[in-house]
């Protein structure tokens, strides 16, 4: 069972898991109209970009974050109440970016305010929101380098914030994509083993499976030291699948070497 995490492999942290809707063909006249626009966006997006989100794969329309009315045939009547992003009181005004994607992405966003950058963005709006990792459309897919790249902006000698958290955003999510890497192989391993096997094994995949995704929704409070701790814990469950299906166990697993995330 393969599991596909945002940043790379670790694409299921920070891709915002939509909430399934209509496919995107039944989204609203607002995609009839705006798939025949120029692609002209103040915004920074447009309909090509809705179409190759994940939004855009399950149907999440442009009223889910813009508002408006997407069943009007009217123009007027289909944007009545849409602001601009400029506006405060928009749904996609800078700072209420958190509040819009909580409709959907409740958990992500509870972690994100308990955060240093949400207290940021409140104070004077100059913290990061989901845009700034995600893009408008949670089309971003952030490897280790990019994530330095986009934390350096702030995290810098001379900015506004410990240049070292930028170094260590980037070492965690490169553990992430390790940890994904290694559950994928094991999880292949189990659908190709025998029936005893893969069901001694089928438990603790799905223990490692919780631990992941605890990792992902902690990852959003940048809770840095408790992500390792899951990543850790996902990562023992994932030694003792592989021992399960009979496999000797991982060098780093064998008694006197500490297991990743782990202090020896």
């Amino acid at each position: 069972m393969a599991r596909t995490i945002v940043f790379g492999l670790a694409a299921a942290w920070l891709a915002f898991a939509a909430v399934p809707v209509a496919p995107a063909q039944q989204a609203g006249r607002c995609v009839a109209c705006h798939r025949g626009l120029a692609e002209t966006s103040s915004a920074g997006h447009g309909f090509s970009a809705w179409r190759g989100s994940r939004h855009g794969a399950v149907g999440v329309g442009c009223e889910a974050c813009h508002g408006g009315d997407p069943a009007a045939a009217d123009r007027d009547a289909a944007h009545r109440a849409v602001r601009r992003s400029s506006d405060p009181a928009s749904p996609v005004y800078f700072t209420r970016i958190p509040e819009t994607c909580g409709r959907c992405h409740a958990a992500e966003v509870g972690y994100f305010r308990s955060s240093v950058h949400f207290a940021r963005l409140q104070s004077d709006g100059r913290g990061p929101n989901c845009v700034t990792c995600h893009g408008s459309m949670a089309t971003s897919v952030l490897t280790p380098e990019r994530v330095l790249r986009t934390c350096s902006a702030c995290h810098a000698e001379g900015g506004v914030a410990p240049v070292e958290k930028a170094r260590e955003s980037a070492q965690v999510l490169a553990l992430v994509r390790a940890e994904n890497v290694l559950y994928d192989v094991v999880a292949t391993s189990s659908a190709a083993s025998g029936a005893a096997r893969a069901a001694r094994a089928r438990p603790l995949l799905a223990q490692a499976g919780r631990h992941l995704d605890a990792a992902a929704e902690v990852w959003h409070g940048f809770r840095l030291d408790s992500a390792v701790q899951r990543l850790g814990a996902a990562r023992g469950d994932i030694v003792a699948a592989w021992m399960a299906l009979g496999h000797p166990a991982p060098r780093e697993a064998r008694p006197g070497r500490a297991a990743p995330g782990r202090r020896p």
